[in-house]
């Protein structure tokens, strides 16, 4: 038999309490810009108009195969969803906020199912500042992190004035790069 002898180094796993960790109610989270509503609003008519057209052109095609009692009750079923989508996306608007801190951004969201993401900088694999043709309009912009992680640890910013995204973007960047070099 061959025994192997370890050395004796202490193994210390010390028992953290909870009620010492930072309160997440601590983070100042900063809200989207104002004009992002409208963002959403918009966006959410255009989805309403695409989907109504969908549904009147599949009415109109197939109205001789749809029972009677489908096609009285669809309108509705589709109207409470609509409204229940819109005031979703509009309260959910202003839950969202994000934080820039040394270590890490933070950015939470959600009305029905909320969401802190936290990443470190030393998970971001890199960032880009996007904008689309209704964020242009309101002079908005998105902030897209990447991370080491996949597209679950991802975070996605909206709302964001195009020069605040610029330079959360050069903070971030300059945040890797000087962690890279320690």
């Amino acid at each position: 038999m061959c025994y192997i002898e370890l050395m004796a180094t202490p193994f210390e796993n010390n028992q953290i309490d909870i009620e010492a960790l930072p309160s997440l109610e601590a983070i100042n989270f900063t809200p989207l810009e104002k004009g992002y509503l409208n963002v959403r609003v918009i966006s959410l008519f255009i989805f309403t108009a695409l989907v109504l057209a969908g549904y009147f052109g599949f009415t109109q095609v197939a109205s001789n195969d749809i029972p009677k009692e489908i096609r009285l009750v669809l309108p509705y079923v589709l109207l409470v969803l609509i409204v229940v989508l819109f005031i979703v996306s509009i309260l959910g608007v202003k839950r969202k906020g994000y934080a820039l801190r040394d270590r890490d951004i933070v950015y939470k969201k959600g009305l029905l199912w909320k969401s802190i993401t936290t990443v470190p900088f030393s998970r971001i694999q890199h960032c880009e500042v996007k904008q689309g043709p209704i964020a242009r309009l309101f002079n908005l912009a998105v902030l897209h992190i990447y991370t080491a992680g996949g597209s679950s640890s991802d975070i996605s910013i909206p709302g964001l004035l195009p020069d605040t995204a610029q330079t959360m973007k050069s903070f971030v960047l300059q945040k890797i790069k000087s962690e890279e070099e320690e």
